[in-house]
């Protein structure tokens, strides 16, 4: 499980490290909690952070939230839903805005997701309307192909043959404590209670901090959970620099038959490809 661990941790380059900072979303299905678009307005749910947030001790009501999520990830089978990704960064106070659209499946016990971004807002103006940006994982590859710089990058994530889970516990670069025993979650990481005073009305939220602070590439992960259907509806993740990323879902359809190809080939002439197999790390 560390090694898995290190495998993230070690990826080269920025737009790798963002892509699995991204891919960790897939598990925030936000049904029946109320769309909301990529507005001005979301921008400014997005910029709500901890310091509207406080702690409350109760060690019960978070194992009850976390036996809720262990039993959610039991009937979660696919989702797609409309996707914004928002990186603050605090040097320059400037904020990148990814908008798209996620594709998630899960079966036979293998974990396939694209994430496909279509817009990039920087400080509020759009930056590109068209943008051409895909990440998949297709079971056994994790693709970042980026079309405006045509850079197509490439990695095995395990061995071939066996089956991974890029959102578990350990595995990937972020915890999603969707399907995980309470155990385990606990094990792993300092679990606390949140309130936050602005988040809307049968919503809780937990903090993870890693208990062992070398095996995580972030500091901390801020949940909030929708209660009626026991999935996380909002997710902060911060790095250890301060960097927040934070992610939302909206107009999720979950659970309906879907038709997906998560697959993507190389591409022909004039673009930059980098292919890293399991052994490389």
């Amino acid at each position: 499980m560390n090694h898995l661990r290190q495998n993230y941790k070690n990826t080269p380059g920025r737009p790798m490290g963002q892509m699995l900072v991204t891919a960790v979303v897939l598990l925030m299905a936000w049904a029946s909690c109320g769309a909301r678009a990529a507005t001005a307005q979301q921008s400014t749910d997005i910029s709500a952070r901890a310091k509207n947030t406080e702690l409350v001790p109760a060690h019960a009501k978070i194992l009850t939230i976390l036996k809720a999520l262990q039993q959610r990830g039991k009937t979660l089978r696919n989702f797609q839903a409309h996707l914004v990704v928002q990186v603050h960064h605090l040097r320059t106070d400037e904020k990148d805005m990814n908008i798209g659209h996620i594709w998630y499946q899960q079966k036979n016990a293998t974990t396939r997701f694209d994430i496909r971004f279509n817009m990039l807002v920087v400080d509020g103006a759009i930056a590109k309307r068209h943008a051409d940006h895909d990440i998949v994982f297709d079971g056994h590859w994790l693709i970042d192909r980026n079309g405006s710089a045509k850079i197509f990058r490439k990695i095995e994530i395990a061995p071939s043959g066996t089956k991974f889970n890029p959102l578990r516990l350990g595995q990937g670069p972020l915890p999603i404590p969707i399907g995980q025993k309470p155990a385990d979650v606990e094990k792993e990481f300092h679990v606390q209670l949140l309130k936050n005073k602005q988040m809307p009305p049968h919503t809780v939220g937990l903090k993870l901090i890693p208990r062992d602070k070398t095996a995580f590439t972030f500091v901390e992960v801020d949940f909030w959970i929708n209660t009626h259907d026991w999935l996380p509806v909002k997710i902060i993740r911060t790095d250890p620099d301060g960097t927040p990323t934070t992610a939302l879902l909206s107009k999720i359809v979950l659970n309906k038959p879907m038709r997906h190809d998560f697959h993507l080939s190389p591409p022909g002439r004039g673009w930059t490809v980098v292919v890293k197999h399991y052994h490389d790390h």
